[in-house]
């Protein structure tokens, strides 16, 4: 076999690895998980839309990106050793949506869940778009601005309710498997 079979046989391999891992946790935590990765992209949006130079702004983009590709995505770029890598949000939300659609959940529940899962999905997409519109800009100001679009495309996805009208999204698949509570209260360190 080649060195470059080799490598392709490898690398579709782990990707089985990891997808065989993805279904073997329980989706409550797969869902706890996506929560605290979507509240990261709110940070990571936040200081980058906020960071003093093109530099730092760009480097923050970049790890907004990583975490809403993945390693595997066509923008990844590998910052530093020592950084915890994921699949990305995007990856992620593509891999429940059939779960989603298979879940054991009554069917206006489950019709819920499904077409929050595709807005969560867009609000993703239009993010990383806006943020990677971002590295390209020459000016501060205008990355900050992208920045900031792809701040509230995260926020739009993260969905939390409050007492004026909203689109649902994340926080609409959370209360359909009793996890709002789960995620509200404080944890121990």
């Amino acid at each position: 076999m080649s060195r470059s079979m080799s490598t392709i046989v490898a690398v579709l391999l782990s990707f089985a690895v990891m997808a065989a891992s993805a279904q073997e946790v329980p989706m409550e935590d797969r869902l706890v998980s996506v929560t605290h990765e979507i509240r990261m992209s709110l940070a990571l949006a936040t200081i980058a839309a906020n960071s003093p130079t093109l530099a730092d702004l760009r480097l923050h983009a970049q790890q907004l990106i990583n975490l809403l590709e993945g390693t595997a995505g066509a923008h990844f770029v590998h910052l530093a050793e020592g950084i915890e890598t994921s699949s990305g949000l995007l990856t992620e939300m593509h891999d429940l949506r059939p779960q989603f659609e298979m879940a054991a959940l009554p069917d206006v529940v489950r019709s819920r869940v499904v077409a929050s899962a595709r807005n969560v999905t867009t609000f993703l997409e239009l993010a990383l778009a806006s943020t990677l519109s971002s590295l390209s800009q020459r000016r501060l100001g205008e990355a900050n601005a992208d920045l900031l679009r792809a701040y509230a495309f995260l926020l739009a996805a993260y969905e939390k309710p409050c007492e004026a009208t909203y689109i649902p999204g994340w926080w609409t698949i959370l209360r359909a498997y009793n996890l709002v509570t789960r995620l509200e209260t404080p944890q121990e360190s």
